[in-house]
């Protein structure tokens, strides 16, 4: 069974929204109005989702959202009767997974919200992925730079450079792009 934690933005449907998610099955574990303390909230609640209802997202709500699906890591379902393209594109920048205009049939929720959970773990492993991507790349940066100042100041090829700093990481037991990085800037710092 679903656990779901329902944020009430408003007057919104909350009341026929509660009723279907009961007729499929889905658990309520907490109802909350929107406040800036909403991720240790859902990170105390631990729900499988999290589901708002609004009658037109605002700013504020928007806010909390991003905050939130940051630090939770739980997929975020808009209910809302707002379906202008500048609310949903904000809306969808705000880590909302799903944004749902109008009601949804009891048969349909359960459907829903699993594709909401399946979109909101392609996003995270997209995000997952290009940030490690980012990573690798300020690490090639950085070690490359590093290889050119060992290679001058030792006066040795960039690969003798590159050996030493991988030593260096593995005798450190640290990252390569780490050791590279903190050579470039203390060199950079004893620059006159």
């Amino acid at each position: 069974m679903l656990k779901v934690m329902l944020i009430n933005d408003g007057e919104g449907r909350v009341v026929s929204l509660r009723r279907v998610l009961a007729e499929a099955g889905v658990q309520i574990v907490a109802e909350v109005e929107p406040s800036k303390g909403l991720a240790d909230v859902i990170r105390q609640v631990a729900p499988d989702l999290v589901l708002i209802d609004t009658d037109a997202p605002g700013r504020d709500t928007l806010e909390d959202v991003c905050v939130a699906s940051e630090h939770s890591a739980r997929p975020v379902v808009m209910f809302t009767g707002e379906s202008t393209r500048e609310t949903i594109r904000a809306a969808l920048n705000a880590g909302v997974a799903a944004y749902v205009v109008g009601e949804v049939p009891a048969s349909r929720i359960q459907s829903l919200l699993e594709v909401a959970m399946e979109r909101f773990a392609v996003e995270r492993e997209r995000r997952e992925e290009l940030s490690e991507t980012r990573r690798r790349l300020a690490d090639r940066q950085w070690i490359d730079r590093a290889k050119g100042i060992l290679a001058k100041m030792r006066n040795i090829s960039e690969d003798e450079a590159y050996k030493m700093l991988r030593e260096r990481a593995m005798q450190s037991q640290r990252r390569l792009g780490d050791v590279a990085k903190e050579m470039v800037e203390l060199t950079d710092w004893m620059k006159p």
